[in-house]
This record gives structure tokens, C-alpha cells and sequence, in this order.
């Protein structure tokens, strides 16, 4: 049985082959990082970020064994701004983490930051209903919800993915100046 949030269902409505620099937010030991770095074109970057020294640390160690020079880790804390460029990435990845996010205003406003204008971002988490596997129902979020979130802070969204039986994709974009 595949994992929930398996990476080629995923990564496909992402146009990696065009992407310049890939936000994998949360991406803890790099499930996404890794198969994202190997379909960037060259001088592509990922870069993977997670509030978790450790995960980053197994993030590093992976890409060392992959030798994958393109994936740069980025701790990040809280409350603060990420250290990443604004503007700097043409998409971004949130897979299995926003229901965990608190606050989320301020998550938002930072993938925002990030992306260029004209970027998508692509977020991946669990449906609100009972499933083999996953986090309890109390914690997960109706995609009308994380909708009217997303684009109250300005993004516009664009479709909803196909990603396996117990998760939903949402692909937003970030609208392009002017």
C-alpha cells in the first residue's frame, strides 16, 4: 500500500522541470526534498524547511548519501521570519503540516513572502473524516476552511489535486504584480 503522501502523486502537479527554487515547508527528513531536487532543472534549488534541527540534520545526511548539492536546509523558527529570499521561489510545497500550523496567519503571510509573484503553492493534508491512518479528527482542517484562509491573505486559488485516497490537494497561486 503506498504511504499517504506519496511524493510522485504529489510532486506531478507541481511543473518542476520549470521551477527555479522549491519551498518544501515542514519538510522534515526530505519524503519531498529529495525526489524534488533530482526533477529541478540545473541550478535549481529545494529549499527545506522545518522548525526541527534534527529533521534538518537527517535532511542533510540524506542528500550527502544522494549527492545532492541542491537542497538547502533553512531552520525555521516560530514567530519569526524564515531565512529565505523574498521572491525566491517559483513554488511551494506544504504537505502534511498545516494542521499543526499555529498561527496560521503568519505561516501564510511568510509563504507569500517567498514566492515570486506568479508562484504556486501547493498544499497537501488530511481529509476532515475517518481514515486508516493519520492525525485524530479534532485536529484536521476542512479544505473550505484553509481555503477562505489562503486567499483572505491574498493568494487566489486554482484547483483542487488529485493526491490519494486520505489526503487533498489545494494549489493556490500568488497573483503577479499590478
Amino acid at each position: 500500500m503506498a504511504h499517504p503522501f506519496d511524493p510522485s502523486l504529489i510532486l506531478r502537479h507541481l511543473d518542476l522541470p520549470r521551477c527555479t527554487a522549491l519551498a518544501d515547508v515542514g519538510c522534515g527528513t526530505g519524503r519531498f526534498a529529495l525526489p524534488a531536487s533530482a526533477a529541478l532543472p540545473p541550478g535549481g534549488v529545494v529549499y527545506g524547511i522545518d522548525i526541527s534541527e534534527e529533521m534538518l540534520e537527517r535532511l542533510r545526511r540524506r542528500a550527502r548519501e544522494h549527492g545532492l548539492g541542491n537542497i538547502l536546509p533553512v531552520l525555521a523558527e516560530e514567530a519569526d521570519e524564515w531565512p529565505v529570499p523574498t521572491e525566491s521561489c517559483s513554488a511551494a510545497l506544504i504537505a502534511d503540516v498545516y494542521h499543526e500550523v499555529d498561527p496560521a496567519s503568519m505561516f501564510i503571510g511568510e509563504v507569500k513572502r517567498i514566492l515570486q509573484p506568479g508562484g504556486v503553492c501547493l498544499l497537501v493534508d488530511w481529509k476532515p473524516e475517518a481514515t486508516p491512518e493519520g492525525p485524530p479528527l479534532d485536529v484536521r482542517l476542512d479544505p473550505q476552511d484553509v481555503i477562505l484562509e489562503f486567499t483572505a491573505a491574498g493568494f487566489r486559488f486554482l484547483e483542487s489535486c488529485d493526491v490519494g485516497p486520505y489526503c487533498y490537494g489545494l494549489k493556490f497561486v500568488k497573483p503577479p504584480r499590478g
